[in-house]
């Protein structure tokens, strides 16, 4: 795989609002960008440090806490709030999955799907990664 460098840390949490009081006014963070992906039924929450050059962090919340078949939901009822995914940028998605594919990785995305910010995006499952969600966003 041919990364870029690292893209954003995404954190499950019951709610972005509380969340937001903690990374915001205790950690002095900036929200960049906020939107509801319905397709997903998630809420999700950029924000970065002083300097914009930063790795983001994405808060994830999911619309209704009772989908069990939303990924979210389901996380946070297993394990509760914390550290969901770590995601690195690349430059051409379809290419980087394909390579990925042909070693060997499980692929959870075999195509890339549209993401919060416009961006495509794809996840690798944990048991390719020691433990770790791995997603991808083509920047």
């Amino acid at each position: 795989m041919s990364v870029k460098g690292l893209d954003h840390i995404g954190i499950a949490v019951n709610s972005i609002d509380e969340a937001l009081k903690h990374y915001v006014n205790n950690l002095g963070m900036r929200l960049i960008y906020r939107e509801a992906l319905e397709d997903r039924g998630i809420y999700v929450a950029f924000l970065k440090g002083e300097s914009y050059n930063e790795t983001s962090i994405e808060l994830l919340e999911p619309i209704n806490k009772d989908d069990m078949n939303n990924t979210i939901a389901k996380f946070l009822k297993t394990r509760g709030q914390g550290l969901h995914h770590i995601a690195f940028a690349v430059t051409n998605i379809e290419n980087e999955l394909r390579k990925m594919e042909i070693e060997g990785y499980q692929l959870i995305d075999k195509t890339p799907r549209i993401g919060a910010m416009n961006r495509l995006t794809a996840f690798i499952h944990p048991k390719s990664f020691m433990g770790v969600l791995i997603e991808l966003v083509q920047t």
